[in-house]
């Protein structure tokens, strides 16, 4: 299986591996079923917009919560919504459910939770329901790019 994620992780010459899902997942539990990961592992991607519209990409562990009030401090927000199911497609380019942290339609903050620095590999979305995508976490900081900060509960 080949997707524009794993078309820019060979590119680059980052090593992982391609997890298939025996279906299509929507949810990390499921992905991490079909996946026969722990859920610790999983990435999962949240997108959210402020009033004035400005959207940020909120990523944790799968088994952690998100912290909205430590997101708005971290990102300087006084309120932040959950985006739609439109809107994820919409920023994204990719359906709820299977977004990955990388090559996102729009350029948009992000921000991951400190926790997934503390993990060697991680699982993240192929960018299509049926598979996910393992690497080495050390590989994937530095092509995300992303702010770093306690954002979960």
């Amino acid at each position: 299986m080949q997707t524009k994620i794993t078309k820019l992780l060979d590119s680059k010459g980052i090593e992982y591996r391609i997890l298939p899902h025996g279906k299509p997942t929507f949810t990390c539990e499921e992905a991490a079923e079909e996946r026969k990961v722990p859920l610790e592992e999983m990435v999962k991607c949240i997108l959210l917009v402020d009033k004035n519209g400005k959207y940020f990409l909120a990523c944790m562990t799968a088994e952690k919560m998100l912290d909205t009030q430590r997101l708005r401090e971290l990102v300087d927000c006084k309120r932040l919504s959950f985006a739609s199911e439109h809107e994820v497609e919409k920023v994204l380019g990719y359906k709820m459910g299977a977004v990955p942290p990388i090559l996102l339609k729009q350029d948009i903050p992000i921000v991951f939770d400190n926790g997934i620095t503390k993990k060697d590999k991680v699982n993240i979305s192929s960018g299509d329901p049926k598979a996910g995508i393992e690497l080495k976490t050390k590989n994937l900081i530095p092509l995300v790019k992303p702010k770093f900060g306690n954002i979960t509960k």
